[in-house]
């Protein structure tokens, strides 16, 4: 395996993928072989994510809500790339607010696009992983509020505990077809949607946003923010070899937070 990358020959679709965790995962995936589609609806943001990734990374843009817009995107993958090993439906938005605060309108927005938007991406994507016939990955990005609740995160901790059942359902239904499906469930990482998180917390509770930051990172074991690489590494284990008989776990990834 030295001369080899534990992911070599194979492309993966991934959504949410013009910054973050999604481009975290594509640039980890490309270091191990692979060739990447990434996926995001903001079009010029992950074409030029795409660009400076090189000649194994390629854009598309996607709504995840729209199953015409997820079966474009398969297709432009296949145009692209000619088959499809791996499968990460990332895309997600957040709503820090309390329960009794959030409007049915806003709820629906998050499960919208963070569970349904998963659904039809996995739904799409594993019915021509069955056709093609040589097995593939499908690992859902869920979180650490995807197995516990937490204060003002009513919307988002429900369509991320949405996002374990549906992986466990297709874990259950795609074993047949040598597809394994997974979550990772990551923890406070160091992403544009934390520090967004620390802003809005800060307005909600009066306090300064290092005093959110300072408050919460007290609570990770290991003293910070995730890094995106080491989160990034536990996608690259779940669609690798390494987990040949792995499916429908959730994997959390988070400093010992809930040890802590």
């Amino acid at each position: 395996m030295a001369d080899k990358g534990l992911l070599d020959g194979k492309v993966a679709f991934i959504t949410g993928a013009a910054q973050g965790i999604g481009l975290a995962v594509a640039n980890a995936f490309i270091a191990q072989g692979a060739r990447v589609m990434l996926a995001d609806r903001a079009g010029d943001q992950v074409a030029q994510a795409a660009g400076e990734l090189g000649d194994a990374a390629r854009a598309v843009t996607i709504e995840v809500t729209d199953e015409k817009s997820t079966n474009a995107a398969l297709a432009g993958t296949l145009d692209q790339f000619g088959r499809v090993d791996l499968v990460v439906p990332n895309a997600g938005i957040l709503l820090l607010k309390h329960a009794v605060d959030t409007t049915p309108e806003e709820f629906r927005q998050v499960i919208d696009v963070n569970l349904t938007g998963a659904f039809i991406t996995a739904r799409t994507f594993a019915r021509h992983l069955i056709d093609q016939g040589e097995g593939g990955r499908i690992i859902l990005t869920s979180s650490l509020f995807g197995l516990r609740g937490g204060r003002e995160n009513a919307s988002y901790s429900a369509s991320k505990f949405g996002m374990v059942g549906l992986m466990q359902s297709l874990a259950a239904e795609l074993a047949e077809h040598d597809i394994l499906a997974n979550c990772v469930c990551p923890g406070q990482m160091n992403t544009d949607m934390i520090r967004q998180l620390f802003r809005d917390r800060a307005q909600l509770t009066g306090q300064t946003e290092q005093a959110v930051r300072g408050a919460l990172e007290g609570r990770i074991p290991v003293g910070h923010l995730g890094p995106l690489d080491q989160l990034a590494g536990t996608f690259v284990y779940l669609a690798s070899d390494l987990s040949r008989y792995v499916t429908g776990q959730s994997i959390t990834v988070d400093g010992g937070w809930q040890i802590g």
